[in-house]
C-alpha cells in the first residue's frame, strides 16, 4: 500500500515523536479538530493519560505549531480553563462534490473555512476515460489556480452519487472500469490521498459530525438534487451495510405499475419523488399551457434551479410541483419512521432549499402514512449547509478517516 503523506508538513511537524506518543498526539488532533476547544482535562480524559502527561504532550504540540490557544471555556465554579484547539492552517483538504453534470472544488483549512473561491466545472457522469481525465486536470488546474500549497494538504475528499464501495474506493455507477480503482487511479496521479464516499453519505457524516444532527444518535439525511440519497446514523455510527451500499432508498417502488425507473423496475419513488421527476412534471404542465413564471424558459433546458427559484418567488405552479413531490417522498420516509425509528431527519439538496413548501407536505404525508407512537417524536430539520452541502460532505469523509490513515502510514 503506497503512502502519499511523505510531502505533508503535518507529517514533518509530528516527526520525531516515538510510535506510542505519535498515536496519542494523532488521537488528541483529533479530538480538537471535533471539539473546537477543549481544556487539558478533556484531552487527558479523551486519552486516558495522567495530568502531567498531557500538559507535556500539549506543550510540545504548541511547540510544533499544530495547537494553539483558542480562549477560555465556561466554569464548572472556580476557574475558567482554558481552550485550545488546531492552529487553522495545521492542514488543509481539498474538497471534490460531484453531481451528474458538474463537479465543484473547493479547499479548506482546520478550522472549516474555505480558503478559496468555489469553482465549478462541466463534468457530466459517466463511464468514459476521458471524463477521468477530465477530472484529474479539473483539480489539477483548481490546485494551480487556486494557488494551493500541496504541502498542506493532507488528503482529497470526493462525494459523488451512485453505488459507492468507500472501502475499495469504487464506484460501481460511475467512473467504473477493469484494472485499478478510482481511488488508486486519483491517489496515483495527484500524489494525495483520497476518501471517497456516496454524496448522501458523506453528507450525513457532515450532517452529524458538525451540523443539525451533532450529537444525536439515530439520524436519517436525505439528500435531494437530482436523485434522492439516504445516508444513516444509526447508534451513533454512520450505516454502510455489507457492501457499502446500504440507503438505496430511490429505488423502493412505492406505486404499482408506475413509470420505468432508470433501475430497471417499475413506480420507484426515483420516478416520483425526486428533482429528475420534478422537472418532468414541470415540463408536462407547462406544455399543457399552465400559467407560471416558468413559462418564459426554455423547456429543453429547464432546471431544478429555475423551479426551486420559482417556488421561492411565489410561484404557485412552482410551489404545487413541491407539494406534490413532497407527499410522494413523505410517503416513501414513513417506511424509514417505521424501520429505523430515527429521532431526527434532516434534509438538504437543491430541492430543500424551497423549505416548508417541501418540509410542510412531507410532514403531512408522515401524519397519513405512518403510526404516530413513531413519527410523533421525529423532528424535520433542514441542512443549514445550503449550496456547499456537498463540498462540507466531501470535507467529512475525508475527516473522517485521515487520522486513522495518518497513524497507519505514518512510520
Amino acid at each position: 500500500m503506497k503512502s502519499y503523506f511523505l510531502e505533508n508538513q503535518l507529517i514533518d511537524k509530528l516527526s520525531g515523536f516515538e510510535p506510542k506518543k505519535l498515536a496519542l498526539a494523532i488521537k488528541a488532533l483529533k479530538g480538537f479538530y471535533y471539539s473546537r476547544g477543549s481544556s487539558v482535562t478533556d484531552m487527558c480524559k479523551l486519552l486516558k493519560i495522567s495530568a502531567p502527561n498531557g500538559v507535556a504532550l500539549l506543550s510540545e504540540l504548541i511547540d510544533r505549531q499544530i495547537i494553539e490557544k483558542k480562549g477560555v471555556g465556561k466554569s464548572k465554579g472556580g476557574r475558567k480553563p482554558e481552550l485550545y484547539g488546531l492552529c487553522e492552517d495545521a492542514f488543509h483538504v481539498l474538497s471534490i462534490d460531484m453531481d451528474i453534470y458538474q463537479t465543484r472544488i473547493n479547499v479548506f483549512n482546520a478550522a472549516n473555512q474555505s480558503c478559496s473561491e468555489t469553482r465549478t466545472y462541466e463534468i457530466a457522469l459517466n463511464n468514459t476515460v476521458e471524463t477521468l481525465e477530465l477530472l484529474v486536470s479539473s483539480i489539477e488546474s483548481f490546485i494551480k489556480e487556486a494557488g494551493v500549497d500541496r504541502k498542506l494538504l493532507v488528503g482529497i475528499g470526493v462525494s459523488m452519487p451512485g453505488l459507492v464501495d468507500s472501502r475499495k474506493g469504487v464506484n460501481r455507477t460511475y467512473l467504473q472500469f477493469d484494472g485499478p480503482s478510482l481511488k488508486d487511479v486519483l491517489e496515483d496521479r495527484i500524489k494525495l490521498p483520497v476518501f471517497i464516499e456516496n454524496d448522501a453519505k458523506a453528507i450525513a457524516l457532515s450532517v452529524w459530525r458538525d451540523g443539525v444532527a451533532k450529537g444525536k444518535k439515530d439520524v436519517l439525511v436525505l439528500f435531494l438534487d437530482w436523485g434522492i440519497g439516504l445516508g444513516m446514523i444509526l447508534d451513533g455510527k454512520l450505516y454502510r451495510g455489507a457492501s457499502g451500499f446500504a440507503g438505496e432508498f430511490s429505488h423502493i417502488p412505492i406505486v404499482e405499475n408506475g413509470e420505468l425507473c432508470i433501475c430497471g423496475k417499475l413506480g420507484c419513488l426515483q420516478t416520483l419523488g425526486a428533482g429528475t421527476a420534478l422537472v418532468k412534471k414541470a415540463k408536462e404542465g407547462l406544455k399543457e399551457g399552465k400559467s407560471s413564471l416558468l413559462a418564459k424558459e426554455e423547456l429543453g433546458t429547464l432546471s431544478l434551479h429555475a423551479i426551486v427559484d420559482a417556488a421561492l418567488r411565489g410561484d404557485q405552479f412552482a410551489i404545487n410541483l413541491f407539494a406534490e413531490i413532497g407527499k410522494n417522498l413523505g410517503k416513501g420516509i414513513s417506511i424509514l419512521i417505521q424501520l429505523f425509528n430515527p429521532e431526527q431527519i434532516v434534509i438538504g439538496g437543491k430541492m430543500a432549499e424551497v423549505g416548508q413548501y417541501l418540509t410542510m407536505p412531507i410532514q403531512q404525508a408522515i401524519n397519513t402514512y405512518s403510526m404516530s407512537q413513531i413519527s410523533g417524536r421525529v423532528t424535520i430539520e433542514l441542512s443549514r449547509f445550503g449550496k456547499d452541502i456537498g463540498l462540507n460532505g466531501a470535507l467529512a469523509v475525508v475527516m473522517s478517516e485521515v487520522f486513522d490513515y495518518m497513524q497507519k502510514h505514518h512510520h
